[in-house]
């Protein structure tokens, strides 16, 4: 009888634990960078491992977590600085997210594409007022080709942030269009847009804030696929902006990749910094697990 029990208690913990689950995943880099500066070309390398933790309850909403295993320490905290990770609740009536998560603007537009194994510091990005520093909260409702957006940073601590943005997205375009406001006094607008022609697509992107930050930032690139080779050309420029001055430039880059298949490819780029008279590249291999 016991030995049923046993047999039968371990079936039943089974059949709870099917509809949820934790899943290993990862990345990886080797090469060699000459980074902005006068370092020189060093050797660099990285792995990373993320857990994603999924399931889904009685009434099939679906829930889940994930974070990196070197953020774990700041992925099971809440509001402080530098955390990392996100939760998660998604169901008919969207889907909400709490953590280090994209503000609603971030989200929607996203950046043109950048270059180079290691993203070479990521000149191609512009500036997004809210987002990825503190606890924040990310909703979005998809219909169609349609997709809106809407996000809060961390309450009751300084320069909280409201973002609204709505995505309209086909096979061949997409367009997209963000508002942030934060209780500093800045506003901030930013467009997106993007299309495939053949084996080339572009990307577009134009924001424009106001207030105690004011100024327009822009970028641009095009990307040429054939079959497992992808090259890749930007040209940013938020130096006018300075929604956060260490990383506001003009820089323009070029770089490649080629599809070893199995989640491998060879990657490279040359990056100019037009502001500071500086220019980096790399060269080297990126893994996917």
């Amino acid at each position: 009888m016991k030995k049923v029990l046993l047999a039968t208690s371990i079936l039943a913990m089974s059949a709870s634990l099917a509809a949820a689950e934790v899943t290993l995943s990862g990345d990886a880099r080797m090469g060699v960078v000459d980074g902005f500066g006068d370092g020189g070309a060093v050797f660099s390398s990285r792995a990373r491992v993320k857990f994603t933790m999924s399931g889904e309850t009685d009434g099939g909403l679906a829930f889940g977590a994930s974070f990196r295993a070197h953020d774990a320490g700041t992925g099971s905290t809440g509001a402080e600085e530098g955390l990392a990770g996100e939760v998660f609740l998604s169901g008919a009536f969207g889907r909400l997210a709490m953590g280090d998560v994209d503000s609603a603007a971030n989200a929607a537009v996203g950046h043109v594409a950048g270059v180079g194994y290691t993203g070479l510091s990521d000149k191609n990005e512009l500036a997004f007022i809210g987002g990825g520093t503190k606890e924040s909260v990310l909703y979005e409702y998809s219909s169609g080709a349609f997709t809106g957006y809407l996000s809060f940073g961390q309450q009751e601590v300084a320069a909280e942030t409201l973002s609204v943005a709505a995505k309209y997205s086909t096979d061949a375009f997409t367009v997209s269009l963000g508002y942030e406001d934060n209780d500093n006094g800045t506003d901030h607008v930013i467009l997106g847009a993007g299309a495939t022609f053949g084996a080339i697509g572009v990307e577009a992107r134009y924001g424009s804030a106001s207030g105690v930050v004011d100024g327009d930032q822009f970028a641009l690139s095009a990307t040429y696929t054939a079959d497992a080779l992808a090259v890749t050309v930007f040209y940013a420029d938020d130096s006018e902006l300075a929604l956060d001055p260490d990383d506001s430039v003009e820089a323009f880059g070029i770089g490649a990749s080629y599809d070893l298949g199995g989640g491998a490819k060879v990657a490279g780029g040359y990056v100019s910094d037009e502001t500071n008279d500086e220019d980096a590249f790399d060269l080297g291999l990126t893994f996917s697990f």
